[in-house]
C-alpha cells in the first residue's frame, strides 16, 4: 500500500507534463504533433463505407457531452432516490467541475478542428475531445460506484474490459469522422485520468464527513416536513 502511494504522485506528474506538452503543441500547431496526428489518422480513415460511417456516427451520438449530462442527471437522481445522497453529491461535483475544466481547456488551447475528411461537422474547438472526456468520467464514476464493489475479480475485470472497449470505440469514431485529431482524444484520456484521481481523493477525504452530515440533517428535514 505504501509503495503504491509513493509511486502514484510521479505517475500523475508524468501524465500532467504530457498533457501540458500536448496542449502547447496543439495551441501552436507544431509540426511534430501534426506529423504524429497524420500518421495515426491515416489507418482509421483509410476505409470508408456507409455501414462503418453509420456505426461511428451512432457511437459518437451516444457519447455526446450533452448525452453524458443526461446520463449524469439520471445517475444523480437514482442515487438520491435510493438514499445514496453523499454519492449523488460526489458525482455532481466530480462530473460538473470536470466538465468545466475540459471546457476551459478547449478555449485556452483554442485548436481549430480538422478541415479534411469531415464526415460529421462539429462546432467549437478541438482540444481536448469532449466526447472522450465525458465518456471517461461517466464510465469511471459508474465503475467506482457499482462495479468496483463487486465481490468477484472476473466481474470487475469484465467491467474494465467493457469500459476500455467502449472508450476505444469513442476515440476511433471521433477520429474516423474527422471531428478530432488523435492527440485531442489522447489529451481527453489524460485529462480524465488526472481529474478522476482528484475526484477519488475527494471521495476518500470528504465522503464519510458528507455522509454523516447528511444523515444528521435528514431527521431534522423529516421533522420539519411533518410539522408542515
Amino acid at each position: 500500500m505504501n509503495l503504491r502511494l509513493k509511486k502514484r504522485p510521479p505517475a500523475l506528474l508524468v501524465v500532467l507534463i504530457i498533457l501540458i506538452l500536448l496542449a502547447l503543441l496543439a495551441h501552436f500547431q507544431a509540426a511534430p504533433l501534426t506529423f504524429i496526428d497524420q500518421a495515426l489518422t491515416t489507418p482509421l480513415q483509410a476505409t470508408v463505407t456507409p455501414t462503418k460511417t453509420f456505426l461511428m456516427r451512432l457511437i459518437s451520438v451516444i457519447a455526446k457531452p450533452a448525452m453524458a449530462v443526461l446520463y449524469a442527471v439520471v445517475l444523480i437522481g437514482a442515487l438520491w432516490y435510493f438514499q445514496r445522497r453523499a454519492a449523488a453529491i460526489w458525482v455532481l461535483v466530480s462530473f460538473g467541475i470536470g466538465g468545466v475544466i475540459s471546457w476551459l481547456l478547449k478555449f485556452i488551447v483554442a485548436r481549430p478542428r480538422p478541415t479534411t475528411h469531415v464526415l460529421m461537422p462539429e462546432n467549437g474547438y478541438s482540444f481536448p475531445s469532449g466526447h472522450v472526456f465525458s465518456a471517461v468520467m461517466i464510465l469511471s464514476l459508474v465503475y467506482f460506484l457499482f462495479a468496483r464493489p463487486l465481490p468477484r475479480l472476473w466481474q470487475r475485470l469484465t467491467s474494465l474490459i467493457a469500459i476500455g472497449l467502449w472508450l476505444g470505440l469513442v476515440v476511433a469514431s471521433r477520429v474516423y469522422l474527422g471531428a478530432h485529431y488523435p492527440s485531442d482524444t489522447i489529451a481527453a484520456l489524460l485529462l480524465g485520468y488526472l481529474w478522476l484521481h482528484i475526484a477519488l481523493w475527494l471521495h476518500r477525504h470528504y465522503y464519510a464527513w458528507l455522509q454523516s452530515r447528511l444523515e444528521n440533517n435528514l431527521p431534522e428535514m423529516r421533522h420539519a416536513n411533518r410539522n408542515k
